[in-house]
């Protein structure tokens, strides 16, 4: 099966713009560091594993410089949306862009994969509630 040169120039651009190639203490990992800047605690699995050379993930204040892929904020339910998995399933099984980068050039261990679940999990749990809450009649 022969692949088209675009496609391959298209996978080998992801790659490369969500961290592929990327070293400590290179330029692109130190521009996700320095771009991102967060406050939040939790952002750090995300900015020190590359995701902020494709993702924003707003609520915890990351912002990309590249913004090529969706804001992880709403991850949970995008990643239903989109694929129609859950988002666990998902980040152990990606399909497209994202089978290749986590297959090639961001590599997440088991426990990596669970915390950036949970964090996930959380986002959109934290926005339920604000939904919720906002919808709610004070007395």
């Amino acid at each position: 099966m022969m692949i088209k040169r675009p496609r391959v120039a298209a996978l080998a651009l992801a790659v490369l713009a969500c961290g592929g190639d990327r070293k400590a203490g290179t330029a692109a990992g130190t521009t996700a560091a320095a771009s991102a800047a967060p406050t939040d605690p939790r952002a750090a699995i995300f900015v020190s594993k590359g995701c902020p050379q494709c993702h924003s993930i707003s609520a915890l204040g990351v912002k990309s410089p590249a913004e090529v892929g969706p804001d992880l904020t709403n991850a949970y339910s995008d990643v239903q949306n989109r694929f129609g998995v859950k988002l666990e399933e998902f980040l152990y099984n990606p399909t497209g862009t994202m089978q290749v980068v986590l297959s090639s050039s961001i590599q997440l261990t088991p426990a990596e994969r669970d915390s950036i679940i949970k964090i996930l999990t959380g986002l959109h749990e934290e926005r339920e509630e604000r939904a919720e809450q906002s919808t709610t009649p004070q007395s």
